[in-house]
């Protein structure tokens, strides 16, 4: 299934591209010999924000499907 929403799309890019920062500060922690602690921290908070993503898709696909199956179903009174 595609992202054809603009709103959606734009609210899924934008999250990936905190996502993105995100790993580039870990990377750079992880260069200067940051504390294990702190980067693994910073890893669970990007699980965190990915798996938001992924229910973010979830529920705007779910909410498409309806949609359309309540479309369907008018038309056919």
């Amino acid at each position: 299934m595609k992202i054809k929403d603009a709103i959606q799309k734009k609210r899924v890019g934008d999250r990936l591209r905190r996502i993105e920062w995100q790993i580039r500060g870990i990377i750079q922690m992880i260069e200067d010999e940051a504390s294990v602690g702190s980067i693994v921290q910073q890893l669970s908070a990007v699980r965190s924000a990915m798996g938001q993503a992924i229910n973010e898709e979830i529920v705007c696909s779910i909410e498409k499907m309806s949609d359309k199956k309540s479309s369907l179903e008018q038309n056919d009174y």
